[in-house]
């Protein structure tokens, strides 16, 4: 049995992985499936001194609170963002940490100067913020979830937002987590509209040693094929 903690990227929340945790459960393993402050059904807390740093604490509490040891932390999307600065924090309870289909920064970058625009469709969806205008919902879904049943994509756009300014402006410091010597892994969606493929396969090699599987399925990955999904952290577990 693992112990997975996992956390969604901007504009989602906990709900994302409805389908995926109780598969993981069925399988014995214990899940805990956080949401960011500003997110999901925490939407209604925007202080406004939001940093990254209660991001941090967010998910450190929950693996602080719950007593989780030997824990493998997956980060979806903008999630990639987080979890190293959680594992530095939570060093001693971490078995693995894990992107999946998420952004792993560099030194230095950040989501918003290096991958505003990682793919047409997102490009696209993110226009009218030129205008001052919010994203376009219908084309976040083809960034999203292209894949997936009318019925998914109902449920995410009835989910889609939440405060993501510390998520795109943290800059990154991947040497000094690499540091750590904490096992990695990375889990591409083949059918990725969100994060080019090309760019997932540069990312997932800025981890030496990582583990790398695939997933047939787009960016919502969790949500279109959980069971797929599953197998892969399972084997990232292992």
């Amino acid at each position: 049995m693992a112990t997975f903690v996992l956390l969604h990227g901007g504009n989602h929340g906990g709900w994302g992985f409805k389908w995926l945790a109780p598969e993981l459960r069925r399988r014995g393993h214990e899940v805990h499936t956080p949401t960011l402050t500003g997110h999901g059904d925490r939407i209604h807390l925007q202080p406004a001194d939001l940093t990254m740093e209660t991001h941090i604490v967010d998910v450190a509490n929950v693996i602080h609170y719950e007593d989780l040891n030997d824990v493998v932390l997956v980060g979806h999307s903008m999630g990639g963002v987080t979890i190293p600065l959680v594992a530095e924090r939570m060093k001693d309870r971490i078995r693995r940490v894990v992107w999946l289909a998420a952004v792993v920064l560099a030194d230095g970058e950040s989501i918003a100067e290096n991958y505003m625009a990682p793919s047409e469709w997102v490009e696209r969806a993110f226009a009218p913020l030129v205008q001052g205008k919010p994203p376009d919902q219908d084309l976040l879904l083809e960034a999203f979830i292209q894949d997936g049943t009318s019925e998914q994509k109902a449920f995410v756009k009835a989910r889609l937002g939440g405060g993501t300014q510390a998520l795109l402006t943290e800059k990154g410091d991947l040497a000094r987590f690499l540091a750590l010597g904490l096992p990695t892994g990375y889990i591409r969606a083949i059918r990725d509209q969100s994060l080019a493929p090309d760019l997932c396969r540069a990312m997932a090699a800025r981890l030496p040693g990582a583990r790398y599987a695939e997933v047939d399925a787009g960016h919502e990955l969790f949500i279109t094929a959980p069971e797929a999904t599953a197998d892969a952290l399972e084997a990232m577990a292992r």
